[in-house]
């Protein structure tokens, strides 16, 4: 808990109420490592942060559960007022050893079942999140499938996201009833954007504009369509990202989230959100660029801080320099160019949400922040106001089942470096139990539905295959040698039972050999196709030109790569998965040789060529 700050003075010495600087700092989250090796910031500046700036909460950006819960433990020890901890949810808690859900967009194939299987995989992401200390997902993603670049969306359609996103948020209720901030991501839409082709970050050319990612939608377009999720959920969700993506039809050179009262007055005025609106990307180098070119006083990145708050931003995700961001508001709150009353409101927002999370801390954040006694929950729209006059979350006890204990998917081996570090701490009771979370029955199936629902496209293969045929298998590089082709990967061994050698390739496999292999091909190819980055060129044209040869085309992973090819190659076999791992592959294997005499395994046959 959070009775005692981390040199042991009592919490009640901080100012009543708070200073400005620490109301300014409490607006601040910080990105934070828990590798236990590589730890960013280090230690010693992460506590100077937290006990004499003041921050407001810890982004965790990546690490095992086991770190996670050992830095959030200590941080939580060493604040005065308890700390937001965030962390990445679009395909489950973003730490290893955390459940992984394949891509979220398989949910809005499911049909009549997406609803349910997404309020499952809200449930288990938020219980194992709770068990470790996390009490805000950056998730769901909220924002439709676009026509450019879109990650992790959850459907096509508008209102279809809508209705997943609460659904996952609701899974997310159920398994914290006491309390989890949720986050609608990412306003404007990054999906309807469209990104100039980048540039060096100093550009040589005075006039050049910086590299802003720019929607091309008109506003009525974006309120009829991909804004209808955000609108949607005002009254769901605890928080709002905000990208920062141009808008033309506001401003042609800042981003929304930098515009003076814009946040606000859409947000809040228009759409009623009393909940904390969050200002991301602000670490992004195009950014620092529009700053250095803006006005003599915006030479550094602290004033895209003033900037997003004088937007209506209620917190600041990820600012460059904390130390410099919160001199740099202070300032310009006495200079009055940033209004000391909405500094004060977002404080609340801020401290409102706290009290729901911790409501054990609620007599403190009282006691240092007066406005929190003087409001009527009652009164308040969505997460930030009561489901009921009386207001149940506010006077809940902090469950003892929630405390942090530890959260390991596997026993720690006897001499490994972590149980020789837990081992040198106290006992964290319920180890066992609260890692069996990651063995529970409804995790698989709810994986295996996402996975299926991510497989479009296909037709069964007569059998047998001419002989000579191949499986040409391409993997790109950038998905890591993990990613794919184990032993025993489906896309492998399936093939490979029916008398179909694997063909193994990359970008570094020499034209000459695999021209030379594709060329005594005499049967007929599936070509299998493990992407993030689009195919090079010269593969999409052999697939063009020897096409009678392609009995069927499998994309795995870039969603644009299988709509080209669809597109390119009309009428052909092309099976399309948003997945990777072993059950999508799976998948496809079954919509290709159904016959169920198949789906056994066994090791492929040697490669004809791996690089």
């Amino acid at each position: 808990m959070v009775s005692m700050s981390g040199s042991g003075s009592p919490v009640a010495a901080l100012e009543q109420p708070l200073s400005l600087a620490r109301q300014v700092a409490q607006l601040l989250v910080v990105p934070v490592s828990a590798r236990l090796g590589s730890q960013s910031p280090p230690r010693e500046v992460l506590k100077r942060l937290i006990q004499e700036v003041g921050i407001g909460g810890l982004w965790i950006t990546e690490g095992h559960v086991a770190e996670a819960l050992l830095l959030i433990e200590e941080a939580q020890s060493w604040a005065a007022l308890p700390l937001l901890v965030a962390a990445e949810a679009s395909r489950g808690l973003a730490l290893a050893g955390a459940t992984s859900f394949p891509h979220p967009l398989g949910l809005s194939r499911l049909g009549s079942e997406a609803e349910r299987w997404a309020e499952q995989w809200g449930r288990i992401t938020a219980r194992e999140a709770a068990a470790i200390g996390i009490n805000w997902l950056l998730g769901p993603v909220a924002e439709p499938l676009g026509q450019g670049p879109a990650e992790l969306a959850l459907a096509e359609e508008p209102h279809l996201a809508l209705q997943l996103a609460r659904a996952f948020i609701r899974g997310c209720e159920q398994a914290v009833p006491e309390g989890i901030l949720t986050t609608a991501r990412s306003f404007p839409g990054q999906g309807w954007a469209e990104v100039e082709q980048a540039r060096p970050l100093l550009s040589l050319e005075p006039t050049a504009a910086p590299c802003c990612p720019r929607l091309r939608l008109t506003l009525g377009e974006l309120q009829a369509g991909p804004w209808l999720p955000f609108r949607g959920l005002v009254e769901q969700v605890g928080a709002i990202s905000v990208a920062p993506v141009v808008l033309p039809e506001w401003d042609e050179r800042w981003p929304i989230s930098f515009l003076p009262g814009r946040l606000a007055q859409l947000l809040r005025q228009e759409w009623g959100f009393s909940g904390l609106i969050v200002a991301e990307g602000l670490d992004q180098g195009f950014l620092a660029e529009l700053a250095v070119r803006g006005r003599g006083t915006e030479s550094s990145p602290c004033p895209l801080a003033v900037r997003a708050l004088q937007a209506g931003a209620d917190l600041l995700l990820a600012p460059p320099e904390p130390v410099a961001a919160v001199a740099a508001i202070v300032e310009a709150v006495q200079q009055g160019s940033l209004d000391a009353q909405a500094i004060a409101q977002s404080v609340t927002r801020v401290l409102r949400a706290k009290q729901r999370l911790f409501p054990s801390a609620s007599a403190l954040l009282k006691q240092v922040w007066p406005a929190l006694a003087e409001t009527d929950f009652s009164l308040l729209p969505g997460w930030m106001g009561a489901k009921d006059p009386t207001d149940p979350a506010l006077n809940r006890g902090f469950s003892d089942e929630q405390l942090k204990p530890l959260l390991l998917g596997d026993p720690l081996a006897k001499d490994s470096p972590l149980a020789k570090l837990f081992g040198a701490r106290s006992p964290l009771p319920r180890a066992a139990q609260l890692g069996s979370l990651l063995a529970e029955s409804d995790i698989v199936p709810c994986q295996a539905a996402m996975a299926r629902g991510g497989v479009t496209g296909g037709q069964p293969l007569p059998l047998p295959l001419p002989p000579g045929s191949w499986n040409w298998i391409w993997q790109d590089l950038s998905l890591g040698p993990e990613a794919v082709l184990l032993a025993e990967s489906p896309a492998l061994s399936i093939p490979a039972s029916l008398g179909l050698p694997p063909l193994l390739s990359h970008s570094l496999t020499p034209l000459s050999l695999l021209e030379a292999a594709l060329n005594n091909c005499s049967g007929q190819w599936i070509f299998q196709a493990f992407v993030r980055d689009p195919l090079p060129n010269y593969v999409v044209d052999w697939l063009g030109q020897r096409r009678e040869q392609v009995a069927a085309v499998v994309i795995y992973g870039n969603l644009q790569v299988g709509y080209r090819l669809r597109s390119y190659l009309q009428g052909a076999n092309v099976i399309h998965s948003l997945n990777t791992n072993p059950q999508a592959q799976l998948e496809v294997m079954q919509r290709l040789f159904p016959s169920q005499a198949l789906l056994r395994k066994s090791k492929p046959q040697q490669a004809v060529a791996d690089h």
